[in-house]
């Protein structure tokens, strides 16, 4: 290709956008084949052009609608994310807390009346990833040191989750009265495999704060808490 040629390439590139290093490559082998030439001394690599990012709400949604920006067919505004999110929460989906990216990214956050404490322990004995309350945990994690060797099925659950089960069918306490939606002792409980093995072990538990199982019998043989129901 001729300088001449490759020169109208490179502004061609700078015109359409081309990042500022696909030039750059290009100018210096010129500047060297072509050394004292005027044309060639007068190739400089391209800026990169600025990149505008918007943030998509109510405003820039009338700007949107003027056709001078495009989104990808579908993809939903501020201000729609934004009532999705208030209908979770009142439906009772935990959630992050805030409504920014950053907060999602940071994970959900268990907040509602009262204040929850909850973790969700990545252990042996929790496989499923199901969030606890946190004065469960020790009792938990001593039982699994001292011969339980079952796993977590239910920890924490929102009001939302306790009505679907009740829906379903499954033996569970009315939505609202559960020990599953409280956390903080003596609320919280558990479900667990290996139950019998658990009510064992847990008799020589040192700690102040009992978990209790059995007390439900036959029908719920795998629920713990700290009364038993």
């Amino acid at each position: 290709m001729r300088v001449g040629a490759l020169l109208l390439a490179v502004a061609a590139c700078a015109a359409a956008g081309c990042g500022g290093s696909a030039v750059a490559e290009r100018a210096p082998r010129i500047a060297t084949a072509r050394a004292g030439t005027p044309r060639a001394a007068a190739i400089a690599p391209a800026t990169h052009r600025q990149s505008v990012a918007a943030r998509v709400d109510v405003a820039s949604d009338a700007v949107l609608a003027e056709g001078k920006i495009h989104i990808a067919e579908g993809a939903p505004s501020d201000a729609q994310i934004r009532r999705e999110i208030k209908m979770l929460r009142k439906e009772g989906v935990v959630l992050p807390s805030g409504d920014t990216v950053e907060s999602f990214e940071r994970g959900s956050t268990y907040t509602g009346a009262g204040a929850l404490q909850i973790e969700t322990p990545e252990t042996a004995w929790n496989p499923r990833l199901k969030p606890i309350a946190d004065w469960i945990i020790p009792v938990l994690t001593w039982a699994s040191a001292h011969g339980w060797s079952g796993t977590v099925t239910s920890g924490y659950r929102t009001h939302y989750e306790q009505a679907q089960l009740n829906a379903a069918g499954a033996f569970s306490a009315p939505a609202g009265s559960s020990n599953h939606e409280t956390t903080v002792y003596p609320g919280g409980a558990v479900d667990v495999t290996e139950s019998a093995q658990l009510i064992g072990v847990l008799r020589s538990y040192p700690g102040p704060e009992k978990l209790i199982g059995g007390v439900l019998g036959p029908v719920d043989p795998e629920h713990f808490s700290a009364t038993g129901d």
